[in-house]
């Protein structure tokens, strides 16, 4: 046992740090001249600020100053300064001051503070998470904009300027970098994957991925992040040109491809996406090779996936790049034409309408039935036009996408009782119905549509009436634009013949409201600047019903 008798204190040690009652005697040694005593002082304290820390705080400013002082009087490095700033570091972890515990840890050095350990405390697995978010927060403010002055460095509820808190971001970025590259020898590629894009430093998920050997997984769960969790666009594209380069490098090109197509798509790179999809369809395919034809059985899936997001403008684009034959395959080049079908011909529209013409089995009775009360409930008294507007609207329900009018035709005075707005609807209520019946709409609606405007002007257009008509141009944007795989060519035709009324119906609000979403319809998501320009002419009119109809077509149309 030892004992120390300095100013009138007394400490008597045991050999285990639970015996200790007091560190008054050790931290009175820290002003002895000796250096051998302070030293001594310190390990002590080392030993048992973890039980006296609320002793040892009384003595942080001495504490700091040792730590600081890194060169004694002769030159020589000082052993004092490492010790001084580890107990320094553990007082202010029980202080709850985790970045100043990290600053002190940092200049302690790896002998007192490392990160690694196996058997990591309480302490080390604090400071290892205030040292992730000291290093996010440092790096997002650097992507983000220039430091100001009233930037601040959140760190756990701190809320202290970073040159304040003096971290050593060398010794920070080192320790980092160590953290990750545990990580990923331990093979916990998707933690560090997170910290480096938290950080958004794309050059470390670079590296993360190509330590991992481009695993596909962590390449999806890559894309799931920048997606879902990156906010930053800049730093997300430069997210997603690393994942397309990572991903052009998995060797199985069948696996990737669908993630690349994505990853394209959301790059706007229809020319790489056209590539992906010509190496899948053009794969030569030979007599019992399954494998070959499976890949091009992908590639035509890939065109209806890219086809039912919705993205006309990309996916326009992806057709034009792809070749349209291949000379000297026939197989090839049947292929080939299989995909501008799908992607650009209206396959999936024809698809899709087939199905629902011959699955529909909507019970003609419940309609019967609906309008003999209507009828009855109206006899004798005025007419109830809002309760005739809800079976029109339930008929467009009941037979949405089948084409299968019969009940209108056979009942055709009963649907013209609608007037004013109720026509509209009822009107509109056929592209609903003969919706995707792109063959056939303009044929269908010919008795509705208004006169060809060939040569006229806007004097040409009455400005009284033409609900039957607006709700005709609206219906023929619901045929055309109410499935994503309609044909576009046709639905082009459609939105020149729209734009043509739009043009020339500003006296009359009604067909221009019809004009305006029946354009929107046919031109959604293509982003055309053109349509955009007639359209807000439109909302910049005087007419709230024009222009209320111009609003829902800008929305749709970019």
């Amino acid at each position: 046992m030892l004992s120390v008798m300095s100013g009138g204190a007394s400490f008597h040690p045991s050999s285990g740090s639970s015996g200790v009652a007091t560190a008054s005697g050790w931290i009175a040694l820290l002003q002895e001249d000796d250096s051998a005593l302070r030293k001594m002082a310190l390990e002590k304290l080392l030993e048992c600020v973890d039980f006296l820390w609320s002793e040892v705080a009384e003595a942080l400013p001495e504490l700091e100053a040792m730590a600081e002082e890194k060169i004694n009087t002769d030159g020589s490095t000082s052993d004092l300064a490492p010790l001084a700033a580890a107990v320094a570091s553990r007082v202010f972890f029980h202080l709850q001051e985790p970045t100043q515990a990290l600053r002190l840890a940092l200049e302690a050095g790896p002998e007192h503070f490392d990160p690694m350990d196996v058997n990591s405390s309480p302490y080390v697995e604090r400071l290892v998470a205030a040292a992730l978010d000291a290093y996010v927060a440092a790096n997002t403010t650097s992507k983000d904009e220039p430091p100001k002055d009233e930037d601040k460095m959140a760190v756990d509820g701190d809320t202290t300027q970073q040159q304040q808190q003096n971290l050593p971001m060398d010794q920070l970025q080192a320790m980092i970098d160590r953290l990750l590259e545990t990580s990923c020898q331990a093979g916990n590629y998707t933690h560090a994957l997170g910290v480096a894009l938290e950080a958004k430093q794309v050059g470390k998920v670079k590296k993360i991925v190509e330590k991992s050997g481009n695993d596909l997984e962590l390449l999806k769960h890559a894309i799931h992040l920048a997606v879902n969790v990156v906010q930053s666009k800049a730093f997300r594209n430069e997210t997603l040109v690393v994942i397309s380069a990572c991903l052009e490098l998995v060797t199985d090109n069948s696996a990737a491809a669908p993630h690349l197509i994505r990853v394209n798509q959301l790059l706007n790179r229809p020319v790489d996406a056209a590539k992906v999809l010509t190496a899948l369809l053009t794969t030569t395919t030979t007599e019992g090779d399954e494998d070959a034809s499976t890949v091009s059985l992908l590639g035509l899936q890939l065109c209806f996936d890219l086809m039912d997001s919705g993205d006309q403008a990309f996916v326009s684009a992806v057709a034009q790049e792809m070749p349209k034959t291949q000379e000297g395959s026939d197989i090839v080049s049947k292929r080939l034409e299989q995909a501008q079908r799908i992607l650009v011909g209206g396959f999936s529209a024809e698809l899709a309408l087939s199905f629902l013409h011959k699955q529909s089995h909507a019970d003609r009775l419940i309609l019967e039935n609906l309008k003999r009360s209507l009828e009855e409930r109206s006899s004798g008294s005025s007419r109830n036009s809002v309760l005739h507007g809800a079976a029109v609207v339930t008929h467009a329900y009941l037979y949405a996408g089948t084409t299968n009018d019969s009940f209108l035709r056979d009942y055709l005075d009963w649907m013209k009782k609608a007037s004013n707005w109720a026509k509209f609807s009822a009107t509109a209520s056929l592209g609903v119905v003969h919706a995707a019946h792109i063959g056939e709409a303009m044929h269908l609606l010919q008795p509705y549509l208004p006169k060809t405007p060939e040569g006229a002007d806007a004097s040409a257009v009455s400005p009284t009436g033409g609900y039957a008509e607006g709700g005709s141009l609206y219906a023929l944007g619901l045929i055309h634009g109410s499935n994503v795989g309609s044909s576009a060519v046709k639905r082009q035709e459609t939105t020149e013949y729209l734009r043509n009324h739009l043009r020339i119906s500003h006296a009359n609000e009604v067909i221009s409201h019809g004009a305006s979403l029946g354009v929107g319809l046919t031109a959604m998501g293509t982003a055309d600047l053109a349509i955009v320009q007639e359209l807000k002419q439109v909302l910049d009119t005087d007419s709230a019903v024009a222009g209320g109809g111009a609003g829902v077509g800008l929305w749709k149309g970019l």
